[in-house]
């Protein structure tokens, strides 16, 4: 399953959540991180406040991608993008562009997408676990 940003962003926090920690856990083997995840992790530790929290944080990102290839965002991911966006667009209940974009890679790789912005991003067709509440 693809993997969302707000969950690794809970799992990089100093105290994350047991919910999430017990979740990862016993899914850790099935996870996909995808590029456009890798981006805005990147994207995070450049607005991390202080050198400190940037160094933890590319640690993090760094012992990640280690264990979990980065899966790219390809020609499938592209092909999924363009209906669903116009979807949601001629139903007036467009998400953020990046949400778009990495609910369109879950849809292309035929995954689940690991979540916690569960209303926004079921509004995409993609198949939504919550890890604080699954």
């Amino acid at each position: 399953m693809l993997i969302d940003t707000n969950v690794w962003s809970e799992l990089a926090r100093p105290r994350p959540d047991p919910a999430v920690l017990a979740w990862m856990a016993a899914h850790f083997d099935q996870c996909i991180l995808s590029a456009i995840v890798v981006a805005e992790i990147r994207f995070g530790i450049a607005l991390a406040p202080d050198p400190t929290a940037q160094g933890r944080l590319q640690q993090f990102l760094d012992d990640l991608i280690i264990r979990l290839p980065v899966t790219p965002f390809g020609d499938a991911a592209a092909q999924a993008w363009g209906p669903m966006r116009a979807d949601l667009q001629k139903r007036g209940k467009l998400i953020g562009e990046r949400d778009m974009l990495i609910a369109a890679h879950a849809l292309s790789l035929q995954t689940s997408l690991a979540t916690r912005d569960v209303s926004d991003m079921a509004r995409t067709g993609a198949r939504i676990i919550n890890p604080w509440t699954d």
